[in-house]
């Protein structure tokens, strides 16, 4: 997909030049910040015109900006879901990726998933119809160095034994410490499923009443990983697996959304 990043602030514009890098997305900013990066298309017009001449050019559009400002931006220039682009728009700290125009049809979702999978530690706000219904999430731990086939097949066993498929997954779960593991990224991009990376910190203050292991606690700095995250990642969750170790070297937990 041929997408565009949008960045107005020189905050916004570094998440925009980490995006940019990582997917060769083309990255735009006025010309007060970044007439001077080489990366960068700059332009000297308000952004509303910007987007005029460009907008029939891209599938795809991240806005490194508020969400208000965005609406007002393109509410000009929206047809209808079938030919929209995708458009995501993410905050200037980088904590949220949300899928704001063409989510199904235009693939706004995938480009959420993916612009958070980026900018590790941004959660991807998915809210149409088909995704709410999504509750799962899966907490996950594994032995440093993993395959993602092993971990695509130790997920897909512990569903089963939950008599759950992957439609059903909306996140998967794991510890701040994996983000470097990229099995856990490559699994998250083959599914189609967001990933969460969950803080030393929060599994530390959710752990409690989950079975201990001090080999985890060496390795980890905490007693558990699977349970905690997976109950830690979601809203208001009920454990319908407890950690379930597979593969040899894969520990599962999976934990259902509740509603209001």
């Amino acid at each position: 997909m041929k997408t565009a990043v949008i960045a107005i602030t020189e905050e916004g514009l570094g998440i925009g030049e980490l995006l940019a890098k990582k997917t060769g997305f083309d990255l735009y900013a006025p010309k007060k910040i970044g007439a001077h990066r080489g990366n960068v298309a700059s332009y000297d017009t308000p952004t509303s015109k910007l987007l005029e001449r460009i907008w029939s050019t891209y599938r795809g559009f991240v806005f490194i900006m508020p969400t208000g400002a965005v609406v007002r931006l393109i509410k000009g220039l929206i047809r209808d879901k079938h030919r929209d682009p995708a458009v995501v728009v993410m905050d200037e700290m980088g904590r949220y990726a949300i899928s704001l125009l063409s989510g199904h049809e235009g693939g706004a979702n995938r480009l959420a998933a993916q612009v958070a999978r980026i900018y590790t530690g941004a959660e991807p706000v998915i809210t149409t119809g088909r995704e709410a219904k999504r509750r799962l999430v899966v907490g996950m731990g594994c032995r440093r160095g993993v395959s993602v086939d092993t971990l695509d097949e130790a997920l897909r066993e512990a569903l089963t034994l939950a008599a759950r498929t992957i439609e059903d997954v909306r996140l998967i779960a794991t510890i701040e410490a994996k983000k470097d593991e990229e099995a856990i990224h490559t699994l998250s991009e083959r599914l189609q499923i967001p990933v969460v990376f969950v803080s030393e910190g929060l599994v530390a203050s959710v752990e409690e009443g989950f079975k201990k292991s001090e080999v985890v606690k060496r390795n980890m700095g905490v007693y558990s990983v699977a349970e905690p995250c997976a109950m830690a990642g979601g809203k208001r969750c009920t454990l319908i697996l407890p950690k379930t170790k597979l593969k040899g070297c894969v520990t599962v937990a999976i934990a259902e959304e509740g509603s209001l």
